[in-house]
Order: structure tokens, then sequence, then C-alpha cells
């Protein structure tokens, strides 16, 4: 009789430890991580932003759950532009139309949140040494005014290729870039100065990057800007 008691409450024992566990949970030695993804492995959860994802780059007050789009309409050049860039593929045979275009989709928003946090280090790594002392005056006197940009990127509408050329070893190549945005700039207090946060205005940019193919360097930068 004794021996079925201490079986019977063996049983209990396992019985509650189950239940516990289920409820609690077990260690496995990976609790420190569990909430900690691993920035160079793949989540699922980042399918619903698409295949873009690795060059989104989410810029101050945007929502990041909807703001940009999975997809972007490319448009397809055609005629002396598409011959320009067969050139192009033809000298470096590491060029692809559709991965420079995602490339350069990346350093516009890239670009962007630079601006707006006053990245110097990062403008100087993406912008030709002309481009970035406009960018820096342009800095510089936003500074001495003490304000500061909230730039919102909302999406990217259409890229299209509009130009390129191969002269020499120096390839360019430029994009008319739609987008919407919402641009504030505020003042030393926070007070709004110029723009409209409650307002989303689409901004037709012209873009134009430069790489000397013979480089080893792979990198694109920004040649010339300017806005329709």
């Amino acid at each position: 009789m004794a021996n079925f008691d201490l079986i019977l409450l063996a049983l209990i024992a396992v019985f509650i430890f189950l239940r516990l566990r289920s409820v609690l949970g077990s260690k496995d030695g990976n609790e420190e991580n569990r909430n900690h993804r691993d920035m160079f492995d793949s989540d699922p959860l980042d399918d619903d932003i698409g295949p873009d994802n690795d060059n989104v780059i989410h810029l101050p007050g945007a929502n990041n759950d909807n703001n940009v789009p999975s997809s972007v309409n490319e448009i397809e050049p055609v005629g002396p532009v598409q011959q320009a860039l067969a050139d192009i593929m033809a000298a470096d045979a590491n060029f692809d139309q559709h991965g420079f275009v995602e490339g350069a989709r990346g350093a516009f928003e890239m670009i962007l949140t630079a601006f707006a946090g006053d990245d110097r280090e990062t403008l100087k790594n993406l912008l030709t040494e002309e481009v970035y002392q406009n960018f820096e005056q342009a800095l510089d006197a936003r500074k001495a005014a003490g304000e500061t940009l909230e730039t919102t990127l909302i999406g990217i509408k259409s890229i299209e290729i509009t130009d390129a050329a191969l002269e020499d070893k120096m390839a360019e190549v430029t994009l008319r870039i739609v987008s919407e945005q919402v641009n504030v700039t505020k003042d030393a207090e926070g007070a709004e100065v110029d723009g409209d946060s409650n307002y989303i205005d689409t901004i037709t940019d012209i873009w134009t990057f430069e790489r000397d193919i013979s480089s080893r360097s792979p990198n694109w930068y920004l040649k010339a800007t300017q806005t329709e």
C-alpha cells in the first residue's frame, strides 16, 4: 500500500511539473536573446516589407510599419539611354541596371536622413566633394540659425533613369525620383518656421550619380541634384 501511495504521489508531482512548465515555459539557455534579432539573419516578418528591405532606411518620425512601399515603380529606359546603359554594362561586368536603381533608392533615403540629421560623415561617403560642399554650406546656415529639419519620407512613387553616359572610364547615370515627403524646419524653441507637419508634398528630384569604373571601389557618388 505504501508503494502505491509513493507511485501516486510521484504521478501527481509529474503532473504538476508539466502543468507549471506549460504555463511558465522552460529555460533553454537563450533567454537573453529571446527578443533580440540577429541582424544578419532573415526574419519572416520582414517579408511584409518586400524584397527591397535591405535598402530601406527609416527616416526620423516615420511610421515604420507602412510608410515605405514594398515596391517602387521602376520605369524602363528606352532609346539612347538604354544604349548608354548597355555601354556601361559592357565596360563594367558588375553593373546591373535594376541593382543600380535599388542602390540609388537606398542612397536617396540615406542622404535625406543624413541631411536632416546633420550626419556629415555619411554625406561625405555618398557625395562628390563639390556636392558635399554645397550640402555643408546649407547645414552650416541651418545650424547658425539654430534651426532643425525634420524629414519624413512617406514613400517613393517612381524611379526612372532619364540619362546615362560613359566617357573614358567615368560612368554617369541620372534618375528622376518622385517621392512623397513631409519636411518641417523648426527654430530653437521648436516652432515651425517652414513647412507643415500635416502636409504631404510630392517632390520630383533629378539626381546624377557617377562612378569611375576603373576603380576597385564599387561606390557611386551623387554628382548633381536639382528639383523639378
